[in-house]
């Protein structure tokens, strides 16, 4: 079993892979299309399969905020050992996408964004958080715990992406948001807010099947 600080390193290092794939994905000289949405969705499925086991490849603080408030994110489980390690985790993937973003030119998404664009937003960060709540095992996304959940995590979110594309801001994590701000990006701040606030409704959602 790795350590804590280990997993953090983990975190850090995926969550700044993630966020270069986005990077180059939106660099290649290229409207965005679904070959853009696939190739980032593919890179999340490789990510978890890699770090799934070790970290739990979780590299999006509303997620890990879930399993904190799941009780799930530490072994053994205690509040403190779950506190600390989602404030690792926080900290880790924060710095991770941020590095990833400025290791070369991105122009963020800037608002204002229209209350459709926002509620299309949440409702497919939930969508996403919910896939990832069924098909996580113990606080990890494994495919060694639950077959297919890299596969599946990361086809879902190559296909919120693409539909949601039209009439959504398309981030899905905090991480992100932050990283945008920094380079400039405007009208974040409710998106921001909103993206951890459905990290906080999924703590509550109801224990999946086995599958």
């Amino acid at each position: 079993m790795r350590s804590l600080p280990e997993k953090i390193f983990l975190e850090l290092l995926g969550s700044f892979c993630l966020a270069y794939a986005v990077v180059t994905s939106f660099s290649l000289g290229v409207a965005p299309n679904f070959g853009t949405f696939l190739s980032i969705g593919l890179a999340l499925v490789f990510l978890i399969h890699l770090f799934g086991r070790s970290s739990g490849a979780h590299f999006n603080p509303s997620v890990s905020l879930m399993f904190f408030g799941q009780s799930t994110l530490a072994n053994p489980s205690s509040f403190w050992s779950n506190f600390f390690s989602f404030l690792g985790y926080a900290f880790a993937q924060t710095l991770g996408v941020w590095l990833g973003f400025h290791a070369r030119p991105f122009i963020p998404p800037s608002g204002p964004f229209s209350l459709r664009s926002t509620l299309v937003e949440v409702c497919m960060s939930l969508a996403l958080f919910w896939l990832i709540h069924v098909w996580s095992d113990e606080g990890r996304i494994c495919p060694e715990a639950r077959p297919l959940s890299g596969f599946v995590v990361g086809s879902g979110l190559t296909s919120l992406l693409f539909l949601g594309f039209a009439d959504s801001v398309g981030i899905f994590n905090p991480a992100f948001t932050l990283a945008f701000i920094s380079l400039g990006g405007h009208g974040l701040e409710q998106i921001l807010v909103l993206q951890l606030l459905a990290g906080v409704v999924m703590i509550f959602a109801p224990r999946p099947l086995a599958l």
